[in-house]
């Protein structure tokens, strides 16, 4: 393209032209306005004969209709376009090559660059423009439930130690697969209780209310049975915060028997001591309070609050002779703990703290006995490491640690009942796609008196909590839990427990549910031969009239046997009740 001043040398011959047509006649001026060619003669720029040996380089000739950019086009000698006829290498307006005159310049004719071509496009980019100009799949319709989605998944070829894939590369081109579809989520219970939102959380209240009749209910053979009544509210809290937790279960019982007793005395102080109170009546409360706070994804705080009140168990040598009516116990606790996630380990560390409080024991002669010597505060912790060998396959090994320290140092018959105890124990924690939930655990326990004369507790303990869901009718329940107890026996250091117990539920209809229980435990009386076996069997129906109302009725037989003589006994609990909730 030539220079402006080129430019500008153009217009000034295209001036002249149309003042020497204007200045020679009529005819010349009809021919500028026609756009025609002037013959060779009557043009002032005329080119000469050939041979005459004047210069043939660029001539302005006639004037022509205006270019495409408003720019007037004229002719020059040799066949040449004047500087608006066409890019370098393009067409000429009438359609002929461009000459050689014609210069190749990345500007148009108002001196603009010209936009270049663009670039050429990446791999990545012409994969994701395949991609997005692919057919997508038709949106699912709701009630057709296609059985199964075509989706795009990706190749996994690759081998140990070799570069990874890149899935978007037109190199590593996706196939199409059929992955069948998840089946929908099991309906909800339509019997299960709502609830009542308040706030950010949701309160289930109920209440159960039974009546029936036990045929031993103070646990002594030869004594007579009894009717009874019992009322257990319950209230449980569920936050329902997207992080952390705040759970709340508040449970507890009332049982009224309409049978009185009267003096019970059987070896008193001994480790087959028997007795009874005059009336039997008795409450249970148990209530906890857990909250968890996750710091993040990794580690997270626990804790734990709880209040539990009961009474001796009837028929074992902690009853005191000569009882109006058992004493209450009262436990009040809490447990505070940390867990830390390093990939597949995790470690907890938990430390807790109970107070066991006793009430003084009501005498039938209307006298008060203190049992401020069984009280104890007990402080501890406990840590467990684990590690994921799979999914829904967690070992774990805990080991824990506390000590007893009792209000009085020493008991009333003299002994020193101060205490301290270990635990360690190695197990696994179940997850196999929801079918088997739970842990598991083997492990051995110690507990040293600071009495010399008190001998020490230790035996194999066994711990679970396992749910099995064989279908979707029938589920089994595992629990299994071993502890030490406190005893005021004179030269006994306390009673070594273990209990074993299987639960199985079938739904029959889904407002029809039957249960049944079968168990047996363990009690060893360290410090005496005394070693007593329980059993009970169980079997029970629930039926759901609505998400509010439900009731059941169990059938339950208890029996122990002992290898000391006069302690077996046997009980047979029938009893009927209504389940109000919300």
């Amino acid at each position: 393209m030539p220079r402006p001043s080129s430019r500008f040398a153009w217009l000034l011959g295209a001036s002249l032209t149309a003042v020497v047509a204007g200045s020679h006649g009529p005819a010349m001026a009809q021919t500028a306005a026609a756009g025609t060619a002037d013959p060779a003669g009557e043009s002032l720029f005329a080119p000469p004969p050939a041979g005459a040996g004047v210069d043939t380089r660029f001539r302005p000739g006639s004037a022509v209709a205006p270019a495409v950019e408003g720019r007037t086009t004229f002719r020059t000698a040799a066949g040449e376009e004047s500087p608006g006829g066409t890019a370098p290498g393009g067409t000429a307006p009438g359609g002929g090559k461009a000459t050689a005159t014609s210069r190749p310049t990345g500007f148009d004719s108002k001196n603009i660059r010209r936009p270049g071509p663009p670039p050429p496009l990446t791999q990545r980019q012409q994969e994701a423009a395949r991609l997005r100009a692919a057919p997508q799949p038709p949106p699912l319709v709701r009630g057709t439930n296609p059985a199964t989605t075509p989706v795009t998944v990706p190749p996994r070829l690759t081998r140990r130690g070799a570069p990874r894939l890149d899935s978007t590369s037109r190199f590593n081109v996706p196939i199409t697969a059929a992955i069948p579809r998840r089946g929908p989520p099991l309906p909800e219970d339509p019997y299960a209780p709502l609830g009542v939102r308040v706030g950010a959380f949701t309160l289930r209240p109920a209440i159960e209310v039974s009546t029936g009749y036990d045929s031993n209910p103070t646990r002594i053979s030869g004594l007579p049975g009894s009717a009874l009544t019992t009322v257990s509210p319950e209230l449980l809290i569920r936050s329902n915060w997207q992080r952390h937790a705040l759970d709340a279960d508040l449970r507890g019982t009332y049982t009224w028997y309409g049978q009185t007793y009267p003096l019970v005395i059987n070896a008193p102080g001994t480790a087959v001591s028997q007795a009874t109170p005059e009336i039997i009546d008795r409450p249970t409360v148990d209530s906890r309070v857990r909250g968890r706070f996750d710091v993040d994804s990794l580690s997270r705080f626990e804790g734990e609050g709880r209040v539990i009140v009961s009474t001796d168990n009837p028929g074992t040598p902690n009853v005191q002779t000569g009882l109006k009516r058992f004493p209450l116990v009262t436990t009040v606790g809490a447990t505070f703990g940390y867990t830390q996630q390093f990939n597949r380990l995790e470690v907890t560390g938990k430390t807790l703290i109970d107070h066991q409080q006793y009430q003084d024991s009501e005498l039938l002669n209307g006298a008060t006995l203190s049992n401020a010597d069984r009280e104890y505060n007990q402080y501890g912790g406990a840590l467990r490491v684990s590690y994921e060998l799979k999914p829904g396959l967690r070992p774990f090994v805990e080991t824990s640690a506390d000590t007893r320290v009792h209000s009085q140092k020493i008991d009333r018959n003299g002994f020193d009942r101060d205490s301290g105890g270990w635990a360690v124990k190695a197990g696994t924690a179940f997850e196999f796609s929801r079918k088997l939930v739970g842990e598991a655990s083997l492990g051995w326990l110690w507990r040293v008196y600071e009495d010399p004369r008190l001998t020490t507790i230790d035996g194999l303990t066994i711990d679970a909590a396992l749910t099995y869901t064989a279908s979707e009718l029938t589920t089994a329940k595992l629990i299994a839990t071993s502890r030490a107890a406190e005893i005021i026996v004179p030269g006994l250091s306390g009673v070594f427990s273990r209990d074993v117990g299987l639960q199985v539920d079938h739904s029959f209809r889904r407002w029809l549910i039957g249960t049944a229980k079968i168990g047996t435990g363990i009690d060893d009386y360290f410090g005496s031969p005394r070693l007593d076996h329980r059993y009970y069997v169980s079997f029970a129906m629930l039926y759901k009239l609505s998400r509010e109302i439900q009731f059941k009725t169990e059938v339950r037989h208890d029996w122990l046997r002992s290898n000391l003589p006069n302690v077996d006994w046997d009980a047979t609990l029938v009893t009927v009740g209504v389940r109000l909730q919300r």
